[in-house]
This record gives structure tokens, C-alpha cells and sequence, in this order.
């Protein structure tokens, strides 16, 4: 089975899916390419840096550029595969052979033509920054498939692990799911909760979860391989959708004795 990520380049977030998969996985399936975009997409640094500076705080954000530059350091040193750990996404595809590139939107042209040429049978979104379009979606011949940190058709759009918690759930969601046009919708493939632990900050939270994404996916292109998909619609008539919290939003997480980290 031959596959494709599309993703972000996030080294304290999204990172810990691809180490996990990679390291358990990349035997059993062959990825063709990962693909990772710019953080939150054609989303202006100057306005990302002022949202999530609100939401973590000063202190918080001085926390994650702290783990961000000592990721960024410790990635420039080669490692080979089955090492006990890795810190960046090009790091981890270098020493288990895998392609890796960063692009700007995947939606080009000239993206579409590379994914032709590389003929995966299946693409894999994973916290991909970008909507998708026609052209991406059915290039590769099993479609391609998104994976969403929240129980679908609620919880879709920005932070769903956030908004999660600010809406006082014991668990977090997963779903894996077709990818059509829209935003989180398509066909659900598998779903499944994870308990949200006492007092656990959303950094931990979002950390602990991403491992156990990667072997949901697993399980998932498992079944498209083996000719066994389960699909169920969408019931679209009790979904939300959110965006990145307002400073209020923000407030109020912190009113309910929630951290950010």
C-alpha cells in the first residue's frame, strides 16, 4: 500500500503522529512522500504569533519557543532508523528513507503533477493547513483520507481539542474520515475517545493523543488495503464548528480552571 502525507511543519504538535507511525509502520506500508506546508498555512505570522501568545501566555509561548528551537537544533544531527527518539519531521524521514519536502499550498498545480508522478494509491491528511480542492483530493486512486482530534460531525474546524475542553468533555475524540471538498466532512471511516486526564493541561493532552492517531490511521488503511472500509454517513444535523478563540474564549478557559499549559 502506498501512501502520502500531506501536513504542517509543527515540530511540537504534529510531530509526535509522525514519529510514532513512521517508527511503527513505515515496515508495513510504503510512504511515497510527507509534504509539510507552513504552520496554519497563508495564516499572517504577525496574527498567529498574537493568537497564541494570548492563549498560552507570555510565559507559556516563552515555553514553546524554548521546545522549538532545541527541536530545531537537535534535528540538524543524523540519526538512523530505530533510534530511541527524533526531534524535527525531516530528521525522522532522513534516517528511515522517506522523501520529504516543504511546500507552500498543496492545492498548486505543479504539487497536483508531483503527486501524479509519484503515484501513491492513498493520500493521508494529517493537521494538513490547507483546504483541499478537486484536484488533490482524487488524485491518488483511493482517494484521500483526514484524521480530526474530535468526535465528527461536532468539533469541526480550528483547536478541537480545545474546544473540547472548554466544553467540559471527559473525552477527546478521533475520527478518520473521506475527504470531500468541505471541511471535515465525507464518509466516517473509524472513531474513537480518549479519556481527558485530571488537571491535564491542552499541551499534554494534544501531546499524549497524537501517538494514538497514528495507529488509528493504521487501522484504517489496514482496511482500504484489505478491501474492507467501513463507512457511515455523516449526520450532519447535530455538528458545530469552531475557530480559534476569541481573547474572551480565552479568559473563560482559564475561569473553568483549565490550562493552556
Amino acid at each position: 500500500m502506498r501512501i502520502e502525507f500531506l501536513t504542517q511543519d509543527d515540530p511540537l504538535y504534529v510531530f509526535p503522529f509522525f514519529e510514532e507511525f513512521v517508527c511503527r509502520y513505515a515496515g508495513e506500508f510504503e510512504i511515497t512522500h510527507i509534504s509539510s506546508s507552513p504552520p496554519m498555512g497563508n495564516r499572517r505570522r504577525s496574527q498567529m504569533l498574537k493568537e497564541l501568545t494570548q492563549l498560552y501566555g507570555a510565559v507559556g509561548m516563552g515555553r514553546l519557543v524554548a521546545r522549538l528551537i532545541k527541536s530545531r537544533f537537535l534535528g540538524i544531527i543524523p540519526k538512523q532508523s530505530g533510534a530511541k527518539s527524533y526531534a524535527t519531521l525531516a530528521q525522522l524521514c532522513n534516517a528511515y528513507g522517506i522523501p520529504y519536502a516543504k511546500i507552500g499550498n498543496p492545492n498548486a498545480s505543479e504539487f497536483v503533477e508531483g503527486i501524479r508522478r509519484r503515484s501513491p494509491d492513498l493520500l493521508v491528511s494529517v493537521a494538513c493547513p490547507f483546504i483541499l480542492k478537486e484536484p488533490v483530493l482524487s488524485v491518488a486512486p483511493k482517494g484521500a483520507i483526514n484524521i480530526h482530534h474530535a468526535p465528527l460531525p461536532r468539533y469541526k474546524g480550528m483547536m478541537p481539542t480545545f474546544w473540547q475542553m472548554y466544553h467540559g468533555e471527559r473525552a477527546v475524540g478521533v475520527t478518520i474520515h473521506q475527504m470531500v471538498t468541505k471541511v471535515d466532512e465525507g464518509q466516517i471511516l473509524f472513531q474513537d475517545l480518549q479519556a481527558i486526564l485530571p488537571g491535564e493541561s491542552l499541551d499534554q493532552l494534544i501531546r499524549r493523543t497524537k501517538p494514538h492517531g497514528a495507529h488509528c490511521i493504521a487501522k484504517v488503511i489496514r482496511k482500504i488495503r484489505d478491501h474492507v472500509p467501513v463507512s457511515i454517513p455523516m449526520d450532519k444535523s447535530n455538528g458545530s464548528y469552531f475557530t480559534f478563540p476569541t481573547s474572551g474564549e480565552i479568559r473563560e478557559f482559564r475561569k473553568r480552571g483549565l490550562r493552556a499549559i
